[in-house]
């Protein structure tokens, strides 16, 4: 069984056609949203912050120092 290599590259070509005109729809929609940080991403800023606020405050000294 031969195969037809203009039928397969013009399958190949519609293929990418719509594959390039799905993802310019996806970016699209991802400019138009903003740029939204996910939850992982606030949790770690968030705890990153607390972090250095608490490293602002004062150590605790041991029982005995002065």
């Amino acid at each position: 069984m031969d195969t037809n290599l203009y039928a397969l590259e013009a399958m190949a070509q519609e293929r990418l056609s719509h594959l390039r005109a799905e993802a310019r729809r996806l970016d699209r929609l991802a400019e138009a949203r903003g740029s939204r940080r996910g939850l992982r991403v606030r949790l770690g800023a968030g705890l990153i912050g607390l972090g250095e606020w608490l490293r602002r405050e004062p150590a605790l000294l041991p029982a005995g120092q002065p």
